[in-house]
């Protein structure tokens, strides 16, 4: 590629970086005024922690697909398998054949969550349309109250769970666009549960860049509508008015005597809190290949994330194919994502130790996978170990399917 095609590339890709970014920042997702249990947290509150936990559904954030966490979650980018409809839509464009997945998360706590989806092209590949679904389990857990801090002996649990459709459209030769519109649902301590709608959207651009492929991207998750929780366990009943603080007496039939007080039966009310929003964040990306031979593919990546329950975070990630044969291949991959929301000293102001790992290696991940063809189709497995500091690490399986 010559110098003159390699600086059109690059104002191009800038543009277009700037077009649908601007817009989006602009709108607020970036920076905004905090709503729900946050909006009291500022007093006292350490500069740049984060916001993690007075979000709705925040399920939503847990990565799909154990190639694009092994590579740092530096993956919007080069997104161009199924994975693809959680990390940007725009990917799924990419897909040539019908394609399947399944993934198991072991979580923090004996917390378990499962994904899975499925998409095909059409309209000739022009178009490609898929589904999903993912569940989270929670355990029992034990009700604890300010008087018994170790348990009354009564437990409850809960589950969360997202489903619904994406459609990735090639535009042209070099930019394809995705969205997915999900229903997402929350449950907890029998049947206490509020609901909401979201979409997810990206778009990728791709070119080369020296005879190898380079793609900017950039997209945005779980842009939706707010939750609030309502259910039985937050009925309450409302007796008779008390003026001065005494019941009433005389209660007597009111339909012989006109002048008694007449009875009224406890109302029912229904108490709700208030709204709170979706775990929104903007990503932007970009991936090269920076060793296309024969046989082996090295490709890297980087993101900057911007989510609204957290200050920024960078991710960056790599990947290392190697084909031993027509039908057999395996990969190796590694990434780190930098969250700039946790301190990484061993203990606080005071002297005292902090609970958990070290974490200074939070955000590292690795792993790696093999595929398999046959014809036409072809099976994957793959597998990535992520480090969470001070909270245990997770381990991600994911089967794919093509067909």
């Amino acid at each position: 590629m010559s110098i003159k095609m390699a600086t059109r590339v690059l104002i191009a890709a800038c543009v277009f970086l700037m077009s649908i970014t601007g817009a989006v920042l602009a709108q607020g997702v970036a920076r905004q005024d905090y709503s729900g249990l946050d909006k009291y947290l500022y007093q006292g509150r350490p500069d740049n922690a984060s916001f993690v936990g007075v979000r709705a559904a925040e399920f939503l954030t847990i990565p799909i697909g154990a190639r694009g966490i092994a590579m740092g979650s530096a993956y919007s980018a080069v997104a161009d398998d199924i994975t693809a409809i959680w990390w940007n839509p725009a990917g799924l464009g990419f897909l040539q054949q019908k394609e399947a997945m399944m993934t198991l998360v072991d979580y923090t706590l004996d917390i378990t969550y499962s994904y899975g989806a499925f998409a095909t092209p059409v309209a000739d590949g022009q178009v490609v349309i898929g589904g999903f679904f993912g569940y989270l389990d929670v355990p029992d857990m034990e009700v604890t109250t300010v008087y018994s801090p170790d348990g009354t002996g009564r437990y409850f649990n809960a589950y969360d769970f997202q489903m619904g459709g994406s459609v990735a459209y090639n535009l042209s030769d070099r930019f394809v666009a995705g969205v997915s519109m999900k229903y997402v649902h929350q449950d907890v301590y029998g049947n206490t549960s509020g609901s909401a709608m979201a979409w997810d959207a990206g778009a990728i651009y791709h070119t080369e860049l020296a005879d190898r492929e380079l793609r900017f991207a950039v997209s945005i998750q779980n842009l939706g509508t707010n939750i609030t929780m309502r259910g039985s366990n937050l009925t309450r009943f409302v007796g008779p008015e008390s003026p001065g603080g005494v019941f009433p007496d005389g209660y007597i039939d009111y339909s012989t005597d006109k002048l008694a007080i007449s009875r009224r039966n406890d109302r029912e009310a229904d108490l709700r809190t208030r709204p709170y929003r979706l775990p929104t964040s903007v990503k932007i990306a970009v991936g090269y290949n920076i060793l296309t031979s024969e046989k082996t593919n090295w490709l890297v990546t980087g993101e900057v994330w911007r989510p609204n329950n957290l200050p920024m975070s960078y991710a960056a990630g790599t990947e290392m194919t190697y084909s031993f044969n027509p039908v057999i291949s395996a990969s190796l991959r590694g990434g780190w994502k930098i969250q700039t929301d946790e301190y990484t000293n061993g203990t606080d102001e005071f002297g005292y130790a902090y609970y958990g790992d070290n974490p200074t290696l939070r955000g590292l991940s690795f792993g790696g996978g093999i595929k398999r063809a046959f014809g036409s189709r072809f099976v994957e497995f793959s597998y990535a170990y992520r480090n969470k500091g001070r909270l245990s690490a997770d381990n991600f399986f994911t089967v794919s399917f093509g067909f």
